[in-house]
C-alpha cells in the first residue's frame, strides 16, 4: 500500500469517528433539550394548576362574604319584625323594655361579661387598676410602699462592705 491509500483511509476513519461522535453529542443534547421541555411544560402546568386554586379560594371567601351578608339582613329583618310586633301588640313601656333588652341582646352590650357567659369571667393576665391614676403592673414601683421605695433608694446608695469568710 502506498501512502496516498493509507491517507485515503485514515481521512474516512476519521470521517466516520466525527460523524459517530457527532451523532452521540446530538443525541445527549437532544435528552437535555426534551427534558427541559417536559420541565417547561410541568411548570406551566403548575402555574395553572395554582391560578386555578387562588380563583377557587377567592371564590370560596366571596360567597361566604355573601351568605354572612344575608344572614345578617335576616337578622336585621326578623329583629324588625319583632320591634314591629312589639310596637303594635304590646302597650308601649313593654315595647320600650323589649326594644331596649333586644337591642343590648343583639351588640352584646348593656350585659357584663359575667352575666352574658353565666357568670364567669375570663381570667386576667394583670391587675386591674382601682383608680385611672394608680401605677400598671408593668411598673418597676407596682405593689411598693413609699416606705419601702425611700428604704431601698437609700440601700442602693451605701457602699456594702465585703463578706468575710468564717473564722475556724
Amino acid at each position: 500500500m502506498d501512502q496516498i491509500t493509507i491517507q485515503i483511509l485514515a481521512g474516512i476513519g476519521l470521517f466516520a469517528l466525527g460523524v459517530a461522535i457527532g451523532a452521540a453529542l446530538q443525541r445527549s443534547f437532544k435528552g437535555d433539550a426534551s427534558k427541559s421541555n417536559r420541565l417547561e411544560q410541568k411548570l406551566a402546568e403548575l402555574q395553572d394548576s395554582y391560578t386555578k386554586y387562588q380563583a377557587e379560594v377567592s371564590s370560596h371567601f366571596m360567597e361566604t362574604a355573601r351568605k354572612v351578608q344575608t344572614l345578617n339582613n335576616s337578622y336585621r329583618d326578623v329583629h324588625q319584625q319583632l320591634a314591629k310586633g312589639a310596637n303594635r301588640l304590646c302597650n308601649d313601656d313593654e315595647a320600650e323594655d323589649f326594644l331596649a333588652i333586644s337591642l343590648a341582646a343583639g351588640t352584646g352590650k348593656g350585659k357584663t361579661y359575667e352575666e352574658q357567659d353565666g357568670g364567669h369571667a375570663p381570667p386576667m393576665d394583670y391587675a386591674p387598676k382601682e383608680t385611672p391614676d394608680q401605677k400598671g403592673t408593668l411598673s418597676e414601683d407596682f405593689g411598693l410602699k413609699e416606705s419601702a421605695l425611700e428604704e431601698e433608694i437609700t440601700t442602693s446608695d451605701e457602699t456594702i462592705a465585703p463578706i468575710e469568710p468564717p473564722r475556724a
